[in-house]
């Protein structure tokens, strides 16, 4: 039987099947990697059921530091990267994971939220601005909403306007820590709490729980909640990967022409178009000192 995965804990998984039936799962053997929203087959016959396969993934959102790979989450439509100005977010770890989604062929939107502090968001808006020629290329948008606060029309408009994004999708929600995630995730499913408190205590996960993503049904599509973080490593991926999250060196040298080496990497080469056209634009400073960040941390 044919059944996806919400969530997992070392052997055990919290499946729907494609009856829209619910039932906690364990592994056959020990050399399964599952993810949330593996599609898997299930043996309903024992109790509890067991899966005996996870099938191929359309893409898959990780991380990896050195000596360590984590799968996110599995066969994603899109994914809902939340920032914010109170704390600020970084620009660091907002260009890793549009790298990570760009390579696994992931549409993103910005969620910018908090908007109700307008002083942090005006911070935050100016940390944005150097992303502004990538986000277009990439056709990402930038939705400003305050998921905790009451504001007036216009931010139950953007609110709406983003659940309408999310309709019939799977979409993975991510942020670093202290964005409000849980916040916006309360605010689309009102029950996303209690629901998720009742799967962790199903997988016996109890305080751990936050290191599972967690998948709920929302508008005939799936929303999955990720946990925060302050880390987002990339060193799967490589230097043809992460340039897919920069598509504003391919536009600079469509512009002002190839740069000298062909196997340039944009960091201190003679003849390099790309640095060259950053030195005029203090935004577009920043995206290369990101780039460079990047190239040498793979």
């Amino acid at each position: 039987m044919r059944a996806r995965i919400l969530s997992h804990h070392g052997r055990q998984a919290w499946v729907v099947d494609a009856q829209g039936a619910e039932r906690l799962c364990v592994f056959k053997g020990r050399d399964h990697q599952p993810a949330t929203n593996d599609q898997v087959e299930m043996d309903p016959g024992p109790s509890p059921a067991v899966i005996t396969e996870i099938l191929p993934r359309q893409n898959a959102v990780m991380r990896s530091e050195a000596h360590r790979t984590k799968v996110l989450a599995a066969n994603i439509d899109q994914a809902v990267i939340v920032i914010s100005g109170s704390p600020l977010f970084s620009d660091e770890l907002l260009a890793r994971m549009i790298c990570a989604c760009c390579a696994e062929d992931i549409d993103v939107i910005i969620a910018l939220n908090k908007i109700d502090l307008a002083d942090d968001t005006t911070r935050a808006r100016a940390q944005l601005a150097p992303f502004t020629g990538c986000l277009a290329l990439l056709e990402v948008p930038v939705i400003e909403i305050a998921a905790q606060a009451s504001l007036p029309d216009a931010n139950t408009g953007m609110l709406d306007q983003l659940s309408a994004m999310l309709a019939s999708k799977t979409s993975l929600v991510m942020g670093q820590s202290g964005m409000g995630k849980s916040s916006l995730l309360n605010r689309l499913i009102p029950e996303f709490q209690a629901r998720t408190n009742e799967i962790s205590s199903a997988l016996q996960t109890g305080k751990h729980t936050t290191t599972a993503a967690r998948m709920m049904a929302y508008r005939e599509g799936w929303l999955i909640d990720t946990p925060g973080f302050q880390l987002f490593g990339l060193h799967h991926l490589s230097e043809q990967q992460i340039a897919l999250g920069f598509p504003e060196w391919r536009a600079a040298q469509d512009v002002r022409g190839r740069c000298r080496f062909a196997n340039c990497h944009h960091i201190n080469e003679p003849g390099c178009t790309v640095c060259d056209a950053a030195s005029d634009h203090p935004g577009q400073r920043r995206r290369l000192a990101l780039w460079q960040d990047l190239i040498r941390a793979s």
